[in-house]
C-alpha cells in the first residue's frame, strides 16, 4: 500500500509460537473481553525480527479473518506521539492522527464498521487503546488491544482503572506465556544442538567433522537437514551463486539477522520479501525442502559461514523461539567450527615441523658421513706424517693439524649423536639400565682427563640404581656432563657427581647431580645452554675448544627418556645441572 509515496510491506507471517501456545492466549483474549466491557481483545506478540504478529483475536471474526497470524513493523513511537496515557493504557483518539498514521493503521489493522459516533464523547471506528506489555526489565514483549466499548464511549481514567481491577492480572498471565515460548523451545533445541554435538568424535578433519556434524544434528533436532557452509569454501549445488549467497550473509551478519527461505520468497535481505533465487530454489528442491533457515556464523565480529535448517514441504513453520535459538546455535557451531580449524592447523604445522625436523637431521646425519672419510683420511695422513721425525716448524704445524683434525672428529661424532637422539620417529631400545655401574664407568673413564686438568673429581652414587632405557643415550648423557663440567673447571677445582633414587609427583626415579667450581654461566646465558650449538660469549669459556652439542644431547635423551634437566649457575663460581630420570621405561610412561 502506499500513502503520500510511502510504500508498507506486510512482514512473514504466522512465525511465532505453536497452536497450543496461541489457543491459550485466545482464550485469555475471550476472557478480557468478556470482562474489561470491550467486545474485541486482540494480543500481539513482538518477535525477534522487530516485528508484531497478531497471534489471538477475540470477538470479531472479520478482525480474526484479517489480521490473525499477521505482522506489522513495531510503531509504538505513533501510539505515544497521538495517544492519551491512562494508567498504562494509550488511547489514540481518530482525530489526533495524521495521515500516514491513518494509512498505516488502514494496512496493519482492523477498522468496524460502526457507523457514525453519536455524541462527544462517542468511541470512533478508527480509535485505538492499546497497552505495551513489558517484561521486568523494561522490554516490550507484547501488546494488548481493546476495541468497540459496549457502552459505545471514549474511555476515561475511571473506566480504564475498572478495567484494570478486572483484568489486571492477565497482563502477567500473557507474558508469562510469551516468555515461556521465548525461552522454553530455546533451551529445548539449544539442548538438542548441544548433544549431537558431544557425540562427534574429536580429532577429525574440518570436512568429515562438519558431515558428522550436521548428520547429528538432523537427527537430534526437529529439522529435516542441516548444513553448514564455511566461507571461501565451494558450494558446487549453488553455483556460480555461491559468490553472492556469501556476501548476502555477510550482510546479515553484521546486522545479526537470518534468512527465511521458502520456494517462492525469502525473508530478511530486507523490510519485504523478495522474491527467492532461482539458484537456492532449485537446490531446495533437489533436496526435497520446503524451507530453510539461514543462520550465519561468526565469531568475534569475523563471518565464518552460513549454517541451513532445512524442513520437508509441508512442515511447520519457522517460529519466532526456534530462529532465537538456531543464533545460538550458530554460535556455538562457530566454536566448533574455529576449534576444528586449530586443531587441523595444529595437525598441519606438526606436519610441517616434523618435516623440518626429519630434514634437518637427514642432512646432519649425511653431513656427518661425509665429512668422516675425509677426516679419517686427514687424521691419517697427519700420523704418518707425524712418524717421519720432522722437527721444528713442521712439527708445530702438524699438532695444529691433528688438534684441529680431533675437533673435526668430535664434531662429527657429536653431530650424529644429537641427530640420533633428536630422532622422535625413532623409537628406544628399552632396557634395564645399571646406572649406579654406568656412572661409575663414565667417571672412570674421565678420571685421568680431570686429572690431567688438575681437577678434582669426586662420586657419590647410591647402590642398586636401576632405570629402563637406551644405555648408549645415558652413557651419552652422563659422559658429556661430566666432561662439561670438567671442561669448564680451572685446575684445583672441584666436579662432584652424585646419583640417588628420588620419587616425584608420586613417580619412582633417579637423580643425577652434577657439581662444579668451574667459570660459571651468566644469568643471561643460562636460558639458551641447551640450544645446539650455543657457545657463551665469555672469554673464559671461548678459550676452552668444544661444538656447542653436549648440553643439547644431554637435554635430549633427557627428554626421550621422558625425565627433566636444570641448570642454576654464578658467574665466576661454579654450575649445577639436574638430570632426573623415571624408573619406568619411555614405553611404559603414560
Amino acid at each position: 500500500m502506499t500513502e503520500q509515496g510511502r510504500t508498507y510491506v506486510r512482514p512473514r507471517a504466522r512465525a511465532w509460537g505453536n497452536e497450543a501456545q496461541r489457543a491459550v492466549l485466545h482464550a485469555i483474549a475471550e476472557d478480557i473481553a468478556r470482562r474489561s466491557g470491550y467486545r474485541v481483545a486482540a494480543v500481539e506478540v513482538l518477535r525477534s525480527d522487530g516485528n508484531l504478529e497478531f497471534v489471538a483475536i477475540a470477538g470479531s471474526p472479520e478482525a480474526r479473518e484479517q489480521l490473525l497470524g499477521r505482522a506489522a513493523p513495531l510503531a509504538a513511537h505513533r501510539l505515544v506521539a497521538f495517544g492519551t496515557e491512562m494508567h498504562g493504557w494509550w488511547h489514540i483518539p481518530e482525530e489526533r492522527m495524521d495521515d500516514e498514521t491513518r494509512a498505516w493503521m488502514a494496512q496493519y489493522g482492523h477498522t468496524p464498521d460502526l457507523g457514525d459516533p453519536a455524541g462527544p464523547d462517542a468511541w470512533h471506528a478508527e480509535d485505538r487503546l492499546v497497552r505495551l506489555l513489558e517484561d521486568e526489565a523494561g522490554e516490550l514483549r507484547a501488546t494488548l488491544y481493546l476495541d468497540e466499548p459496549l457502552d459505545g464511549l471514549r474511555p476515561t481514567p475511571e473506566s480504564i482503572a475498572a478495567v484494570n481491577a478486572e483484568v489486571g492480572v492477565m497482563y502477567d498471565a500473557v507474558l508469562s506465556i510469551v516468555e515461556r515460548e521465548r525461552f522454553g523451545e530455546q533451551v529445548r533445541m539449544l539442548s538438542q544442538a548441544r548433544t549431537a554435538m558431544q557425540s562427534v568424535a574429536p580429532g577429525q578433519g574440518v570436512d568429515d567433522f562438519l558431515r558428522q556434524l550436521s548428520e547429528a544434528m538432523a537427527e537430534a533436532m526437529p529439522v529435516d537437514s542441516v548444513d553448514v557452509l564455511l566461507a571461501g569454501e565451494p558450494a558446487p549445488e549453488l553455483e556460480p551463486d555461491t559468490a553472492v549467497l556469501e556476501d548476502h550473509m555477510r550482510q546479515v551478519w553484521q546486522r545479526r539477522g537470518h534468512l527465511v527461505v521458502e520456494l517462492t520468497q525469502t525473508w530478511g535481505i530486507g523490510d519485504a520479501a523478495q522474491p527467492t533465487p532461482e539458484v537456492i530454489r532449485r537446490a531446495m528442491e533437489r533436496r526435497r525442502l520446503g524451507s530453510w533457515l539461514l543462520v550465519p556464523i561468526g565469531m568475534d565480529g569475523d563471518y565464518l559461514g552460513t549454517m541451513g535448517l532445512g524442513r520437508r514441504p509441508g512442515g511447520s513453520s519457522w517460529v519466532d523461539s526456534e530462529i532465537i535459538a538456531a543464533s545460538a546455535v550458530a554460535s556455538d557451531v562457530a566454536g566448533v567450527v574455529v576449534g576444528a580449524r586449530l586443531m587441523a592447523r595444529e595437525r598441519l604445522l606438526n606436519a610441517e615441523l616434523r618435516s623440518i625436523n626429519d630434514y634437518r637431521r637427514d642432512m646432519v646425519l649425511t653431513l656427518a658421513h661425509e665429512l668422516r672419510n675425509p677426516v679419517s683420511v686427514l687424521w691419517t695422513h697427519v700420523e704418518m706424517l707425524g712418524q717421519l721425525g720432522v722437527f721444528g716448524p713442521i712439527r708445530e704445524s702438524l699438532a695444529a693439524m691433528d688438534r684441529a683434525t680431533r675437533r673435526i672428529e668430535a664434531m662429527v661424532e657429536d653431530l650424529m649423536a644429537l641427530a640420533t637422539v633428536s630422532d622422535t620417529g625413532r623409537d628406544i631400545a628399552s632396557v634395564p639400565v645399571d646406572l649406579t655401574a654406568l656412572v661409575q664407568d663414565c667417571a672412570e673413564f674421565l678420571a685421568a682427563t680431570a686429572a690431567q686438568s688438575g681437577v678434582h673429581l669426586e662420586l657419590g652414587v647410591a647402590e642398586g640404581l636401576v632405570v629402563t632405557g637406551e644405555e648408549a643415550g645415558l652413557q651419552r648423557l652422563v659422559t658429556n656432563l661430566l666432561s662439561n663440567a670438567i671442561k669448564y673447571t680451572p685446575s684445583g677445582g672441584r666436579v662432584e657427581l652424585t646419583a640417588a633414587a628420588e620419587v616425584v609427583d608420586g613417580r619412582d626415579g633417579v637423580r643425577l647431580t652434577c657439581t662444579d667450581t668451574g667459570i660459571g654461566i651468566a644469568a643471561s646465558e643460562v636460558d639458551r645452554v641447551f640450544t645446539p650449538f650455543f657457545r657463551s660469549s665469555s672469554f673464559e669459556a671461548r678459550k676452552r675448544s668444544g661444538t656447542g652439542l653436549g648440553l643439547a644431547i644431554v637435554e635430549r635423551v633427557a627428554k626421550r627418556h621422558h625425565g627433566t634437566v636444570g641448570v642454576e649457575s654464578v658467574l665466576g663460581e661454579g654450575t649445577t645441572f639436574t638430570v632426573w630420570l623415571p624408573a619406568a621405561g619411555p614405553a611404559d610412561v603414560r
